[in-house]
């Protein structure tokens, strides 16, 4: 599959992308092809690094963020953003079976499981009718700052799935298998 938007590369990329590309390569060993789509945008992509940097610095764990982003990425069907957080979900200690489970929507624990749910809840609905969800996230122990980085996990995760879905971004992660269907 050839990719819609192609991704920048050291010739391609605008001038103020090219460091940044090159900081990205130097801090993860690699420049995942979602970014380097991002490129072509150099506020768009500054922008999402730095979001994604805040909210691993927020209240939720890194375990759950993984989490987040493996339900919501399958949700929105971005194949590319889930075989990139199935890796990455391995190395927060997230267990190959509780990689298909978060994609699944399906965590180990209660307050996991509200999370989910709620991230589901915002995906499917912009967060209409979530006074369930909510009260189960109170129930689980969840404050409102980790309702509010829920949410920032779910509209990021929302802009690189579509970047990776309109470009068809080539997968440079092993690709993960599609769940079957229920």
């Amino acid at each position: 599959m050839t990719a819609r938007i192609n991704a920048t590369t050291d010739t391609t990329a605008p001038e103020a992308t090219k460091p940044v590309l090159a900081q990205l390569k130097q801090a993860i060993g690699m420049i995942p092809n979602v970014y380097a789509t991002m490129g072509h945008s150099p506020g768009s992509l500054v922008s999402a690094l730095a979001w994604g940097e805040a909210i691993g610095k927020g209240t939720l764990s890194k375990r759950e963020i993984e989490q987040l982003n493996l339900h919501v990425s399958e949700l929105n069907g971005c194949a590319y953003c889930v075989s990139a957080h199935s890796a990455l979900g391995g190395r927060v200690g997230l267990k190959p079976e509780e990689v298909i489970a978060a994609r699944d929507g399906v965590g180990s624990t209660e307050r996991e499981n509200a999370l989910l749910a709620f991230a589901r809840r915002v995906v499917r609905t912009g967060g209409a009718r979530a006074g369930t969800d909510l009260a189960r996230l109170r129930e689980a122990g969840v404050s409102d700052a980790e309702v509010i980085d829920v949410l920032a996990v779910v509209a990021l995760n929302a802009f690189r799935n579509s970047v990776s879905i309109v470009s068809e971004t080539e997968i440079d992660f092993p690709k993960a298998p599609r769940l079957p269907s229920p």
